[in-house]
């Protein structure tokens, strides 16, 4: 008898939870800068500039997330997703020779700067988006990466700081994945795909290696 009572007491909890964030988001969904009706947020979370979260198709952010966004946007473009415990800050307090730091904090003086998510990207658990950092499309964050610069098209990423480890597809299939899924004048040019894995891959294969090594 206990057990059943055990598993209908947690049932009721969680419930009431599921009950819970479903009235947190529904009175809160015309607070974001904007927010599309298929987007998810579950709760927990933590929103200071609720006003700069912007949040379109099919987005999705799990429980535990902290949104810090007072003076600059936070975008996450259609398809994206982000597993438990995302951060993103998009301001930082700039520092003054002769004047205690304090007073910045106090007084919320920040540098602030956009955090944007392109469409299709997969965020693993416990990311940190800092400020300006532009994700691009079909980039992969893994868990516990914490991102201080932008990361190209379909990325691996991995650490911190966030280092590029490889990417998804390569350029020429990256074309026709595109194909299937954009219109022509939303596709990444061959050049830039081609450019990037050169950049960021081919010639920093000696030092992923060693970086994976570790």
């Amino acid at each position: 008898m206990k057990p059943i009572l055990k598993k209908i007491s947690l049932n009721l909890f969680l419930a009431s939870i599921h009950g819970f964030y479903r009235h947190f988001i529904s009175t809160h969904r015309y607070k974001f800068g904007f927010i599309h009706p298929s987007s998810k947020v579950r709760f927990p979370i933590l929103i200071k500039g609720i006003e700069n979260i912007f949040l379109y198709e099919n987005t999705i952010i799990l429980g535990g997330a902290k949104l810090l966004t007072t003076k600059a946007r936070f975008v996450m473009k259609k398809n994206s997703s982000a597993s438990e415990g995302l951060t993103v800050v998009t301001g930082n307090h700039p520092y003054s020779v002769g004047e205690p730091f304090y007073i910045k904090a106090t007084k919320d003086i920040q540098n602030a700067h956009d955090v944007i998510v392109e469409e299709d990207v997969v965020l693993y658990t416990n990311v940190t988006l800092l400020a300006g950092v532009t994700i691009g499309r079909g980039a992969v964050i893994g868990s516990g990466s914490v991102c201080r610069t932008s990361i190209p098209p379909y990325a691996i990423v991995l650490g911190n700081p966030a280092k590029i480890i490889g990417f998804k597809l390569f350029p020429k299939q990256i074309i026709e994945h595109e194909k299937a899924l954009y219109p022509e004048n939303e596709r990444i040019a061959i050049e830039v795909l081609q450019e990037n894995f050169n950049k960021y891959f081919i010639k920093r294969a000696t030092h992923i290696k060693e970086f994976l090594s570790l």
